[in-house]
């Protein structure tokens, strides 16, 4: 099952990779001067990779959210860079609003924090590093809403350096798994669900 799992994961980054270099290709912009990415879209391959990931990790598909996530980005990705509180920012505020409308919420309100974080983005087709940060950045989003629409903070995500750190992150995975039982026992459990027999 290691081999399989190395062999199995190792696709699974192909594929990412692939999505990824599609949608961060530059392309004439519709309607204005220079090039576009497709942004929501790499951020949509990387959330769901990530999930995907600490889906494995966790041993279960279901209920996977981003305290899982956070175990996952701790354990094999770069640190301090990928901290739980980094990622759990990152993963609350882009996951669902991506996956379901397609782009990210104007604001993301974080309830967690009091006061409360009013955090909007700022998606970028670059490999600086760190690749997500949250900056205390006060202002206002006029040109999308129908009125001004105050945050508190912006969260900028290098979208190819974020590429870079998980295919970086998939090797150290993949040896855990052959080293460790545990780890081994919930891929395989995850492979019993995603893959059913009867």
């Amino acid at each position: 099952m290691a081999l399989f799992a190395k062999r199995f994961l190792e696709t699974r980054l192909g594929g990412y990779r692939k999505d990824m270099q599609i949608c961060l290709t530059p392309m004439a912009s519709p309607g204005r001067s220079g090039v576009a990415h497709a942004h929501f879209a790499a951020l949509g391959a990387s959330c769901g990779f990530l999930e995907y990931m600490a889906a494995l990790f966790s041993g279960h598909v279901n209920g996977v959210g981003w305290q899982q996530v956070a175990a996952w980005t701790e354990r094999f990705m770069p640190q301090p860079d990928y901290d739980r509180e980094t990622t759990r920012v990152f993963f609350s505020a882009f996951r669902h609003s991506v996956a379901h409308r397609g782009i990210a919420t104007g604001i993301w309100v974080d309830r967690k924090m009091t006061p409360h974080n009013r955090i909007t983005w700022k998606l970028l087709a670059n490999s600086r590093k760190p690749a997500c940060t949250l900056v205390a950045e006060s202002g206002a989003l006029v040109k999308e809403p129908p009125w001004p629409c105050k945050y508190t903070h912006r969260m900028h995500v290098h979208l190819r350096g974020l590429e870079r750190d998980l295919a970086i992150a998939l090797p150290a995975y993949v040896s855990a798994i052959a080293a460790e039982p545990k780890l081994m026992e919930n891929f395989s459990s995850c492979m019993r669900q995603l893959y059913p027999i009867s």
